[in-house]
């Protein structure tokens, strides 16, 4: 069996426009390319700056409930959940250090998946 490394995800999504706001807006990520439908935005990864992607596609009915959607590693967690916050953006968690290392907090995106924003301690 091959190597298995992550390329990318799909959320599903209420609004696009409000959703691509939130991450391009409050978490600096780049838009790679859209159309009328869809969102495709860059996720750059440690030793990897072309990344992974994430794309944003409309809700279709079934089951609407949202899932956790991951981690993204930041430069400053408190800077970006200040941002979010100003923004109108649910902060389920302030940023704490964790015994692990790390710097987090916790941030719901405006379709109800929680993200956790990190970086390492300093």
């Amino acid at each position: 069996m091959g190597a298995v490394t992550f390329d990318g995800l799909v959320t599903f999504c209420e609004d696009i426009t409000t959703t691509a706001r939130f991450y391009e807006d409050g978490l600096g990520l780049q838009r790679d390319w859209a159309d009328e439908h869809h969102v495709a935005l860059a996720l750059p990864t440690k030793g990897n700056p072309s990344g992974a992607w994430l794309l944003l596609h409309p809700k279709t009915g079934g089951d609407n409930t949202p899932h956790a959607l991951g981690t993204f590693m930041v430069d400053d967690v408190d800077a970006v959940i200040e941002r979010l916050r100003a923004a109108g953006h649910g902060i389920t968690e302030e940023p704490t250090d964790q015994p692990w290392g790390v710097r987090e907090a916790s941030v719901v995106d405006p379709d109800g998946y929680g993200l956790t924003l990190t970086m390492p301690k300093q």
